[in-house]
């Protein structure tokens, strides 16, 4: 059985004008709840939460945990089955063909209104999504079952990396809070990670902040060290490396741009100057992220003990500030060599 049976459930948060929910959007409910939604949730959970909603007597408006979960879960189930629908819902297909409806008490909308109600949708559904994972979060010690997902592959697919949360991100740089952005940075972020701040922190300390992150128990100076340096450069070196590749798409079909400007007209087509645009966006971010890793690297040697940062202090990334650092040229150098 679904998380939304009703059409009144799914009246709660996309306002539609239909006695019952037709064929075309139990589709999409049931493919945006196997393939999105599940996969949040994790097995357990998904399958405690279906039992408590398919119970005798069962209140979805209930202050219960599973009523709670249960709303936090419709309202991105309910609207991005709907954006994913609007396109399919506008025609029908019978044995003559497609078909779209048009006569003097109704006609198919402008596409333009389609495309900004679909916009809306797929925005407010993916914000639910994020709300879904917080709720997630903020509940994980309430119940055996809760305790249980944020233990699980489920409850800790979203902590893989130093970055939890689009919100997190947006925080260090302006993404419009959008999780579909978030989303499509993820490899980006992991390169950077991998890339970058393990040449700065060093194998062992990086994997000692990832492991923190992901069992929820970051320590009170890591977490100083994430908020102030690591992430900031994180999220700089993410958007100086994403813009130019982001900017094309692999596809079926070979490899398209997607640049696009605010306006529907020739969405594709690279304005005059946008390439400049673009390279100092690219400079202004790895600027940034350099900046702060030169702080990083200078804190965590001014600062890293056998007590402090004692990770980073006994690899071979610490580099103590107050050694003697043999001069390259003396007055008995034979040959004079530059740095």
């Amino acid at each position: 059985m679904p998380l939304l049976k009703t059409i009144a459930e799914l009246k709660s948060y996309v306002a539609l004008d239909m006695k019952g929910i037709q064929p075309s959007f139990a589709l999409e409910l049931e493919f945006v709840e196997t393939q999105t939604i599940r996969p949040l949730l994790g097995g357990a959970l998904y399958i405690w939460l279906q039992a408590a909603y398919d119970a005798p007597g069962f209140d979805p408006t209930s202050s219960g945990l599973a009523a709670q979960l249960l709303r936090a879960v419709q309202a991105p189930l309910a609207r991005l089955a709907v954006a994913a629908n609007i396109t399919i819902h506008m025609a029908t297909i019978d044995e003559t063909g497609v078909h779209i409806v048009s006569n003097d008490k109704s006609k198919t909308a402008f596409q333009w209104q389609t495309n900004a109600q679909q916009a809306f949708l797929l925005q407010r559904g993916n914000l639910g999504l994020d709300a879904l994972v917080e709720w997630l979060e903020e509940h994980r010690a309430d119940s055996p079952e809760l305790v249980a997902w944020a233990a699980s592959t489920a409850g800790q697919r979203h902590r893989r990396e130093l970055f939890t949360s689009t919100a997190e991100f947006h925080e260090m740089e302006a993404i419009s809070n959008s999780r579909q952005v978030f989303e499509a940075l993820r490899p980006v972020r992991r390169r950077m990670e991998s890339f970058e701040l393990q040449r700065v922190l060093g194998a062992d300390f990086l994997f000692e902040l990832r492991e923190q992150v992901r069992t929820r128990n970051v320590s009170s100076e890591n977490q100083m060290l994430l908020n102030t340096y690591v992430l900031p450069a994180l999220a700089a070196l993410t958007i100086g490396h994403a813009v130019p590749e982001l900017g094309l798409r692999l596809t079926g079909e070979g490899i398209d741009l997607t640049i696009a400007r605010n306006d529907d007209s020739n969405s594709k087509e690279a304005d005059a100057g946008l390439d400049a645009l673009l390279r100092d966006k690219v400079d202004e971010s790895l600027l940034s992220a350099h900046r702060y890793l030169t702080r990083l690297t200078d804190l965590l040697d001014r600062t890293a003990s056998a007590t402090r940062f004692a990770t980073y202090f006994a690899s071979p990334t610490y580099t103590d500030p107050n050694q003697v650092v043999a001069p390259v040229n003396t007055t008995k150098s034979k040959i004079y060599k530059f740095r």
